[in-house]
């Protein structure tokens, strides 16, 4: 054959055959199209098979780091709930532990409001006693005497007589163990009981007139009656019958007016620290509040134990890898 003949068969073969030529012709570009796929980290599977890929740290397990972002998340608003209540309890604490050297427990508070909670409400006694132109009431916390509230209470008195000494007026209060004498402004003059008074327990408290002048003598009875013209020198009386005993008797609403200011009650600054440092101040539900906050608290403990624990546990494994 010419060689025209050949060039002109060899310029008729298919294109496959001469793609496939082209490229048994050039090694690189078959190499290239024939490479390993790419895996969906952007690493040739193909590539490096043959070096150690460096080793990676274990992920955590979702439950365990679920457990821990949950405990961290209630460990915060348990703190937030508590801080309030933990800032008073330690507050109110420590009041307490001082009360009695800061003078706490002698201070009385008597906000309306405050004795609300209490259910407190002033009450204005209905009876009281009477000598003349001169009476008594005692409310809760105070004695009212013709509107002059005492400086020391006095509780539960039997009798009131009024005797006129030396020309004024003295006033006289019994109880069951004490006599006491006051001026017509309410102050005490002197206290009479023990030794100084004729009978070991007093059980009514009268006057009488005796004597050729007529005067008014005070009179105590407990084991049998005595009289006495100043409350200091006693002789015994043979016949009480004559003696006007001091007997209670419905106040006037005038007198309950003035009595009235006086019949508010107070409660101890002390007691309110505890009722405060307990929860009982506010009801039923008080108590349970202060509960819950006890419960918070040894959770936190709990929980921040643990996170700590895995926290160390963490920085100890990292360290031996």
């Amino acid at each position: 054959m010419s060689n025209n003949t050949v060039r002109a068969i060899a310029d008729r073969q298919p294109l496959s055959q001469t793609g496939t030529k082209k490229s048994e012709a050039n090694p690189a570009v078959s190499a290239s199209s024939t490479a390993s796929p790419v895996t969906a980290d952007g690493v040739a599977s193909g590539v490096g098979r043959d070096q150690k890929q460096a080793p990676r740290s274990p992920r955590p397990k979702a439950g365990k780091k679920n457990m821990s972002m949950f405990l961290r998340q209630w460990h915060q608003r348990g703190g937030l709930f508590a801080f309030l209540f933990m800032g008073w309890l330690g507050i109110s604490g420590f009041l307490l532990n001082q009360s009695a050297s800061w003078g706490l427990d002698a201070i009385r508070v008597g906000s309306q409001t405050l004795m609300a909670m209490y259910g407190l409400h002033p009450e204005v006694p209905d009876s009281g006693y009477k000598q003349g132109e001169h009476w008594l009431a005692t409310t809760t916390e105070n004695t009212v005497v013709d509107g002059h509230v005492l400086n020391a209470h006095i509780p539960s008195p039997l009798g009131f007589a009024a005797v006129n000494i030396d020309g004024s007026q003295t006033l006289f209060v019994a109880t069951k163990d004490k006599v006491t004498v006051l001026d017509t402004d309410g102050r005490v003059i002197d206290e009479l009981s023990d030794y100084l008074l004729p009978v070991g327990a007093v059980s009514a408290l009268g006057t009488t007139s005796s004597g050729e002048d007529g005067a008014s003598t005070i009179v105590v009875k407990g084991e049998r009656s005595y009289t006495s013209r100043d409350g200091i020198a006693w002789v015994p009386l043979q016949d009480d019958s004559a003696v006007s005993w001091s007997q209670q008797t419905a106040l006037s609403e005038g007198i309950k007016s003035q009595v009235e200011p006086f019949a508010r009650p107070t409660v101890a600054l002390e007691q309110v620290l505890i009722d405060l440092h307990s929860g009982r101040l506010f009801g039923r539900v008080g108590p349970w509040v202060i509960n819950t906050v006890g419960v918070i608290c040894v959770w936190l403990s709990i929980s921040g134990v643990w996170m700590m624990w895995r926290a160390n546990k963490r920085k100890t494994s990292a360290r031996r890898r």
